[in-house]
């Protein structure tokens, strides 16, 4: 007789889901946004990391990669995709790298020991309620005394108005024998609702807000979010109470932008902040209804780790490594005291006319995607400086810190308890030993490559070629002649094509992380 967990696991076995790195829940990022909120986690370098609903080990694999003094475990219930994992990890041979498969609610706790980190990254709102308890009560077991657990789940309100498109596409999709025939009749549900809706109704509001992962061409995504038999959207406060009921309790969210009233808007945080200052989940819950937010991606630690203070301490901020582009939008800057603004087009901007404000600014952006240190802003936002507003190295410190926890609340730094590098010279181009490995064991369509911020890398097929051989030996010349006749170079190409490539390579390397690290 065929079972309710029989008919999930046929679902993932015809329909796959996308495996991929995601960088909110990179160790090395929970370790950092641990530190953020007085939480010691431990040293992801050496961390037994275990991944639940891991599918084929996309978003775990290249932590192994990175980590080879760590330890790495996946579970999945589809014995597809754990193959499909099974078999990169044999491509690169990677010892601390284990795929298995199995079902949470009779998983041997046991038998998987102690993890500093776990990461259930779409898992927990697509289970039933009992499977919802299993993980909780192994992530509780399993987590050492100072661990990270990440798990990521739809939200109300947010998902209330989704539920009318899933209630929809469920309607027309029911008695569909295969996957792949509910997600084409879904996509009709949805046309169809595109066509006849009211354009100032609710469910034509829906289908906008949600265009663009509806067109995904790809069955995976439709097949998963919106027609599995289980999707349970909850309230954060809900979630916590099932989360504290096992031991666990709330340390931060992922993305700490997320916490902070500020970044919506004063009309929002004045109130917020005035009634709920003292109590960071009650305030959170009613950002939650504001915004209408239907995603979270919470961090929980044990309970017994003691009260949370959720207050950014700017001293915490001397222990972490900080990027960010922040490249000044009206040219060079300047040193005579006026403002200027600095971010990306389209993307939040910081007004400033310190000088030595704008000097920390234009050293985020030269090192890009590489970190910077702290201290080392301070160093050289103080030698910088040139204008009629220099202050003491005191007063730069200060000023640093200020800035440094702006770029964090607001979400625009990126942060490391350890230094990423960049690339001093395209010349001999040397990339990280294991993102060389990553690339070079790729079988076709594969998602496990990423850069050390855990970015998926979307490699083009010059990349595919030309990264593996990029251990520092080779300069622009040989890598041309190693394009140029590369069997995988497709035909009909004008001469001097190969160089070209190789420079729009090149190019692209410089704004990812996959440098080597110096001397390494």
């Amino acid at each position: 007789m065929t079972t309710h967990l029989d008919h999930v696991r046929v679902r993932y076995d015809h329909v796959p889901y996308a495996s991929y790195a995601y960088p909110q829940c990179a160790p090395e990022h929970l370790a950092a946004v641990a530190t953020l909120f007085g939480h010691a986690a431990p040293d992801p370098r050496t961390a037994r990391v275990l991944e639940l609903g891991g599918a084929s080990g996309g978003n775990i694999i290249p932590f192994a990669v990175r980590n080879p003094d760590g330890d790495a475990v996946c579970v999945d219930l589809s014995e597809v995709q754990v193959d499909a994992g099974r078999a990169q990890v044999v491509r690169m041979g990677l010892p601390n790298m284990r795929m298995m498969a199995g079902d949470l609610a009779t998983l041997d706790v046991a038998s998987l020991g102690r993890f500093d980190y776990i990461v259930c990254h779409g898992l927990y709102s697509w289970v039933p309620a009992a499977i919802q308890d299993a993980m909780l009560r192994l992530c509780s077991a399993c987590l050492s005394e100072d661990g990270v657990v990440f798990v990521s789940y739809n939200t109300y309100p947010g998902w209330k108005a989704k539920e009318m498109l899933r209630d929809a596409m469920l309607l027309h999709s029911e008695g569909r024998d295969s996957t792949q025939e509910q997600v084409a009749y879904a996509r009709a549900m949805v046309g169809f609702l595109q066509q006849v809706a009211p354009r100032d109704g609710l469910m034509a509001h829906v289908l906008q807000e949600n265009l663009k992962y509806l067109r995904d061409p790809n069955d995976h995504y439709i097949a998963h979010e919106y027609l599995e038999p289980d999707n349970l959207p909850c309230y954060f406060r809900q979630f916590l109470e099932r989360a504290r009921g096992h031991g666990l309790d709330y340390l931060a969210e992922a993305q700490p932008s997320m916490m902070v009233p500020a970044n919506y808007g004063p009309q929002i945080a004045e109130p917020l902040q005035r009634a709920f200052g003292h109590d960071q989940v009650r305030m959170e819950q009613y950002l939650d209804f504001a915004i209408n937010r239907a995603f979270r991606q919470t961090l929980l630690v044990h309970a017994a780790r003691g009260t949370r203070d959720f207050a950014l301490d700017r001293a915490r901020l001397k222990a972490l490594h900080f990027a960010a582009r922040m490249p000044c939008r009206d040219g060079a800057t300047r040193q005579d005291g006026s403002v200027q603004h600095f971010g990306l087009q389209d993307s939040t901007s910081i007004g400033t006319g310190l000088s030595a404000a704008k000097c920390a600014f234009d050293l985020l952006t030269a090192r890009w995607p590489a970190t910077v240190s702290r201290d080392e802003l301070v160093a050289h936002a103080f030698d910088a400086q040139r204008g009629p507003d220099r202050l003491p190295r005191e007063r730069v410190e200060a000023a640093t810190d200020e800035l440094l926890q702006v770029l964090v609340v607001k979400g625009v730094a990126r942060i490391r308890r350890e230094a990423i590098p960049g690339h001093a010279s395209l010349e001999r181009p040397h990339v990280d030993a294991g993102v060389r490995a990553m690339v070079a064991a790729q079988a076709p369509g594969s998602p496990h490559a990423a850069d050390l911020w855990h970015e998926g890398l979307e490699l083009s097929p010059v990349a595919r070629a030309l990264l593996p051989l990029m251990d520092g030996s080779r300069d622009r010349a040989a890598l041309v002649a190693a394009w140029a006749g590369d069997p995988g170079r497709t035909g009909g190409q004008a001469a001097g094509s190969a160089e070209q490539d190789v420079d729009t390579l090149l190019r692209w390397l410089a704004g990812v992380a996959v440098a080597a690290v110096p001397g390494g």
